[in-house]
């Protein structure tokens, strides 16, 4: 494994080893930690900050427990494993479409933002979702009504409709 980010790296190693599985390749690498696949068809998340291992994994569990693997056609992964003390969710692949990256959600509400905050950040899924906003709205609303959970982190790399073009 290269180094790209040396705590999250050492996670993802000490987590595989415990559990006798290989990564294979890194899947990406984001805000709150890096992405691996491994050798179980699986992907291993580390994190760098406990507060958004504990968001997302308090977000799979609860989709977990009401057996969520898809919103409105988009697929979401399953979670497999974890180590609270490693900070590492193990989960699975899924292909487009799907959500995915729940290192930001919130359960049973979001934090407050201003009005302007709110108009600013629609603006900017409007534009980068384009023509799609409304299915990626829609899903948004399905995970808040059905389940709790708040999605922030919302962008083309974690709701993705298609295929990469």
């Amino acid at each position: 494994m290269g180094s790209y980010s040396g705590d999250t790296d050492a996670q993802v190693v000490q987590y595989t080893k415990s559990r006798g599985i290989i990564v294979e390749g890194r899947l990406g690498y984001g805000k709150d930690g890096s992405v691996w696949s491994t050798s179980r068809t699986t992907a291993v998340k580390a994190h760098e900050r406990a507060s958004t291992f504990d968001r997302e994994l308090a977000a799979y569990l609860r989709l977990r427990e009401h057996g969520v693997e898809s919103v409105l056609g988009l697929a979401v992964p399953r979670l497999m494993d974890w180590d609270a003390g490693l900070r590492v969710v193990e989960m699975t692949i899924v292909q487009p479409p799907f959500v995915l990256d729940f290192g930001s959600a919130w359960l049973d509400g979001a934090p407050e933002f201003s009005d302007g905050v709110m108009a600013d950040w629609l603006a900017e899924k409007e534009e980068q979702f384009e023509a799609d906003w409304p299915r990626v709205a829609a899903v948004l609303g399905e995970l808040r009504r059905k389940w709790g959970v708040h999605l922030l982190d919302v962008h083309p790399g974690n709701v993705m409709l298609r295929g990469r073009e």
